[in-house]
């Protein structure tokens, strides 16, 4: 056998450096693989974490207002990520809510280093209301990873093969590296391995070679600290960003609605008022929406200078906060000296300037502030007051929970079919017989009951429900009508005619069903007319197509003999007010020839309400008016 001692140098050195190599290379790479896997590991799970994080907020926001529609817009600069694999929102019964896979299979094929899931938390309890969840993959840490496994598996094959006939060598030189090896042994990320030299130009190599492969790590290490630390830069800017904008209202960039809930939930406030600028609407229609938004800006700005703080609830509201403790004759000064400061204050946009007059709503306390202070504020416009407290033994908040219950059965009924027409019949004075017939509403509610309209057409209108009756009430009449031939009218609001949506649906309903020269549109004369320019014009609209005009409730309120000239009308309807007494006041019996006379005057045909016995059936006969409409003539029933 060979004594290595005797061989040379240069044959122990090209043997021992592959024994070493391969030793070594073997070890280190064990050590820099599980300690590379293991930082990229963490590093992914950081990057998903954060991806959820800037998407957790705008996702909150979609969940709890219920707008699954906009999950997606919300949750897009999670997916647009190429790594991400797969992003699933599901809600607190795991039912999904928005499933997304990534189309692209080089990614899909990955393997899935990283699968995160957040809890989605209601921001008014605190109770969780979704959660979501999101697998992440990296290319570069698979390739990385395979690469280490496969070289691993090579060096781990090779070493096999020449361990048996390497053993006795290494045996021999491996004292010198002894050091070495202890050394890279316990080798990890950050550390720094300092090696003594042994005046061998052979092992200062192998030194070099390690130092060079420690500083790579730790420059690779430190580039991917750098880039977490970037990330979570970006995230926190992103962060606030969203915060600002689900906190802060993006007009007057005063806090918002929400923000004011969350300091109603900390008990933090006394007292609460509520300020609506009044006929605000009328500013943006005058002036232009433009102008509307710059005066709620000043208005703003102002009242938050004025006033502790300030927030805006959105369109015409604001909200004034106050912490400190106090009584309410101090609180109503203080707002009275608020609203006289602000009548007198002139706001000026663009060379207009516009003086505001406001009404408050004020809760005393914390709980249900906002709700209360808002009871308060329509409680005011209803009274005509600038300022109300809320007063829970006045039973306002009962009133408007009936209203809002009325106003709920009246949606339900709506889509449940349940909004229904009755017909009263008009008779022709002249012949007696039945020539016309005026559509009614009426509303079924869940027990089957008839609901007469006067319960539920005020709420209607407050809700903005009426123009859907009015709607529901042309196509039921008009397709009742389209296979009989007598005439039949239907009540119009000054709202139905001023709503472009509304007109058109009519005007469509009554061509399709081939009624418009039957049709007879009631126009309420005494709720009052707002414009005359617009009613006009549906009349012209209506009447080209046949239809015919009644005034209702003609004889009271704010009849104007002047403005049924300007109007047009085939028919004046005399208020029931007038009929029932005709009989016993002469003044009624007066009033009535007048308009009989006026109607004869300008070739328009009367109709008399509330004929409820022989005798007035008789004498509005005997007047000549030309119609009769009552419980004599006939009840309202169903066709």
């Amino acid at each position: 056998m060979l004594n290595p001692s005797k061989l040379r140098l240069s044959y122990k050195i090209v043997v021992s450096l592959i024994l070493i190599f391969l030793l070594v290379f073997m070890s280190l790479g064990v050590v820099v693989s599980i300690v590379f896997e293991n930082t990229i590991l963490v590093s992914e799970k950081q990057k998903a974490n954060l991806l959820l994080r800037t998407i957790e907020k705008p996702l909150q926001i979609a969940i709890y207002l219920k707008l699954n529609d906009q999950i997606k817009q919300k949750v897009a600069p999670a997916i647009s990520v190429e790594d991400v694999t797969e992003l699933q929102v599901y809600d607190v019964v795991g039912k999904s809510l928005f499933h997304y896979i990534s189309s692209n299979e080089k990614i899909s094929s990955r393997h899935e280093a990283v699968k995160v899931t957040h809890t989605i938390i209601d921001p008014l309890s605190g109770n969780s209301m979704a959660s979501v969840m999101l697998k992440y993959s990296d290319l570069a840490y698979d390739e990385t990873r395979q690469s280490i496994q496969t070289m691993v598996y090579g060096v781990g094959a090779s070493i096999l093969v020449i361990f048996f006939v390497a053993v006795w060598w290494v045996r021999y030189l491996l004292s010198p590296l002894t050091k070495i090896a202890k050394k890279v042994r316990f080798y990890k990320p950050g550390d720094q391995m300092d090696f003594e030299e042994d005046g061998s130009v052979e092992i200062e190599q192998i030194v070099t070679a390690f130092n060079v492969m420690q500083n790579t790590t730790q420059a690779y290490l430190e580039q991917i600290e750098a880039m977490n630390t970037s990330l979570e830069i970006t995230v926190q800017e992103k962060t606030h960003e969203l915060e600002n904008q689900y906190y802060l209202d993006r007009l007057t960039g005063l806090p918002n609605r929400y923000r004011l809930q969350e300091k109603l939930v900390q008990n933090e406030i006394t007292a609460l008022a509520v300020v609506n600028i009044d006929d605000f609407r009328e500013v943006n229609d005058f002036f232009g929406i433009t102008i509307g938004d710059e005066i709620l800006i000043q208005i703003g700005n102002w009242l938050n200078n004025l006033s502790t703080t300030c927030y805006r609830l959105g369109g015409d509201e604001f909200a004034l906060t106050f912490t400190h403790t106090i009584s309410q004759s101090e609180l109503e000064h203080r707002l009275i000296t608020l609203m006289k400061l602000l009548e007198e204050k002139t706001f000026m946009v663009n060379e207009e300037s516009l003086n505001i007059r406001v009404t408050i709503g004020v809760a005393m306390g914390s709980e249900k502030a906002l709700t209360r202070s808002d009871i308060a504020l329509h409680y005011a416009k209803e009274n005509r007051k600038q300022i109300a407290f809320y007063n829970e033994d006045e039973g306002v908040e009962e009133h408007y929970r009936t209203n809002l219950k009325m106003a709920s059965n009246v949606r339900r009924a709506l889509f449940e079919r349940r909004i229904i027409c009755y017909y009263q019949p008009i008779a022709d004075l002249e012949t007696g017989k039945i020539v016309k017939y005026e559509t009614l509403v009426r509303m079924i509610d869940e027990d089957g009951n008839i609901i007469l309209p006067m319960e539920f057409l005020p709420i209607a209108k407050q809700t903005k429900l009426y123009p859907q009756i009015t709607l529901e009430v042309i196509y039921q009449a008009c397709t009742l009508f389209a296979t009989r031939e007598e005439e039949f009218s239907i009540n119009l609001s000054d709202s139905d005619i001023r709503n472009p949506h509304a007109v058109s649906e009519i005007i469509k309903t009554i061509t399709e069903t081939g009624t418009a020269s039957r049709i007879v549109f009631e126009i309420l004369e005494s709720e009052g007319i707002e414009n005359y320019d617009e009613v006009t014009q549906f009349i012209t609209q209506v009447k080209a197509l046949g239809a015919k005009i009644a005034i209702d409730d003609f004889g009271t309120g704010y009849s104007n003999f002047e403005n049924i000239l300007k109007l047009n009308v085939d028919y004046i309807k005399i208020d029931g007010s007038l009929i029932r007494e005709l009989s016993g006041n002469r003044r009624h019996h007066i009033i009535v020839e007048t308009i009989i006379d006026f109607a004869q005057k300008i070739d328009a045909k009367t109709i008399a309400e509330f004929v409820s016995d022989e005798l007035i059936y008789d004498t509005i006969k005997e007047m000549g008016v030309d119609y009769s409409q009552g419980y004599f003539t006939g009840k309202p029933t169903a066709l």
